[in-house]
């Protein structure tokens, strides 16, 4: 089992499911006592065989990247769960994705940036002469990194601080 280990976080993944081929070639093609062993390592080979791409473990280890999945689950309970996730809650799809993006923006500490985008697109439609909707049932792109960077609450007028606050 440790050469196998080996194989595959060496980057030698192709090699770990050439030499369990070859063990499962050794197995009696008939008998009934290597029946369930030949369908377990059909059914792993198969899995390993169609993810040889993803899994440059060398690579990611080398990059110091994390290759286990605990800390995406931990992010997900701590952003998800927390917010969502609390006795008696009920979500309908739409708004709790709409209130994951506002969770993020705050736990990735973007909300004056946030809000700064937000008041200039505001400002922008009242210029042109559109109506500003600050409320509304109809999602709103959110803003992207680029669009983000664009407009800095520190570079607006400070007459529009007092406002935006």
């Amino acid at each position: 089992m440790e050469d196998q280990r080996e194989r595959l976080y060496s980057g030698r993944a192709l090699e770990l499911v050439t030499g369990l081929k070859a063990v499962k070639l050794t197995l009696s093609a008939r008998a009934k006592r290597d029946a369930d062993k030949r369908d377990a390592l059909s059914a792993l080979i198969g899995s390993l065989d169609k993810r040889l791409s993803m899994m440059a473990y060398k690579d990611l280890i080398d990059e110091d990247m994390v290759i286990a999945s605990g800390i995406v689950e931990g992010a997900a309970r701590y952003v998800v769960g927390e917010r969502l996730d609390c006795s008696g809650m009920r979500w309908i799809p739409e708004r709790a994705e709409v209130l994951l993006h506002l969770r993020c923006i705050e736990l990735n500490g973007d909300w004056e940036r946030f809000f700064a985008w937000s008041y200039q697109r505001w400002l922008d439609q009242m210029q042109a002469g559109q109506r500003v909707l600050i409320r509304t049932n109809q999602a709103d792109a959110l803003p992207t990194a680029a669009s983000i960077e664009v407009t800095d609450y520190h570079d607006l007028e400070p007459s529009q601080h007092a406002t935006a606050a």
